[in-house]
């Protein structure tokens, strides 16, 4: 464990492989200082630029809860109570003419530009819904899909809070990543043709995924984006008020304590739901979900 200097409120980078570490993370953050992942070949600085409000009542914008970035500049959303896919501009403000009809409880979304269509996931059916250019929607049952018996016993249809959450997709493989918010915490690897899962991964305190505000039972995952420079995904933690990176090759994770500096003074992030990564991979875009105070957040990789 090396301890960093603190940097204008850089966030906090965490890992833990006991108890005791976590305990050390929460003692380390209450002063805002900063230290680098257990076991990593690298420390990533993540570097707060700024929060704007997003929230739009009157198109219905208010339970924030995916994020992706939108092929013309701007972003993809998702707000569960609305059945919308909203396109936002680069302030994150709402886009109606340019925001497509969809469903509620949708809880993340991706676009797959390889794929031609936009892709996002519906937790109290646990479906990966498909909208194309042309703006047919198909779905596509995850426990129905080739390889899914084995998921079958972490899925409850009487349990529609811990199902599916964030989405993302690798362009170069066109694999797709959803993510099953806890109970347990999974990635989960679905082929591009959404037939098929190829891979599940627990995503667990030894992995990396731990927080000083959340006991592990507790811990939840909530949005995803694929990474390709470093190989990886970048992943939101709700209760846990944390982003987290997750290197695929060596499936461990680096954690950081989320930071909004915009208001006069450092503050914790609450409801991260989700994520979304520039396209030259140096700038990480985070939406919250707070109601009428609902922000997006500007974050630089160092």
């Amino acid at each position: 464990m090396w301890i960093n200097e603190y940097r204008g409120a850089v966030t906090v980078l965490w890992t833990r492989r006991t108890r005791a570490a976590v305990k050390v993370a929460a003692i380390l953050s209450a002063v805002l200082f900063g230290f680098s992942a257990f076991g990593s070949s690298e420390s990533i600085q993540i570097r707060f630029e700024s929060s704007e409000k997003i929230a739009d009542r009157g198109h219905g914008f208010t339970e924030v809860s995916g994020l992706s970035l939108a092929l013309d500049g701007g972003f993809w959303a998702v707000s569960d109570n609305t059945a919308m896919l909203f396109q936002l501009d680069e302030a994150g403000h709402v886009q109606p003419r340019s925001s497509l009809d969809a469903e509620t409880d949708l809880e993340g979304v991706a676009l797959d530009v390889g794929g031609g269509r936009i892709l996002a996931v519906r937790e109290d059916t646990n479906e990966v819904l498909a909208f194309s250019n042309a703006g047919h929607l198909t779905r596509h049952s995850l426990l129905s899909m080739s390889g899914a018996s084995g998921l079958a016993p972490h899925f409850s249809a009487n349990d529609t809070k811990d199902g599916l959450e964030g989405i993302s997709v690798d362009p170069e493989t066109g694999i797709v990543y959803v993510l099953k918010e806890r109970h347990p915490r999974l990635l989960i690897a679905i082929s591009p043709d959404l037939a098929q899962v190829r891979q599940v991964i627990a995503l667990t305190g030894s992995a990396g995924f731990a927080s000083d505000k959340a006991e592990d039972d507790h811990l939840d995952v909530s949005g995803l984006a694929w990474d390709a420079g470093r190989r990886g995904l970048w992943i939101t933690s709700d209760t846990g008020k944390a982003l987290f990176f997750f290197d695929i090759d060596r499936m461990q994770a680096q954690g950081w304590v989320l930071v909004d500096e915009a208001r006069g003074h450092p503050r914790r992030v609450s409801n991260a739901e989700g994520v979304a990564l520039s396209s030259d991979g140096q700038t990480i875009f985070i939406v919250t979900d707070d109601g009428k105070d609902s922000r997006l957040l500007t974050y630089r990789i160092d």
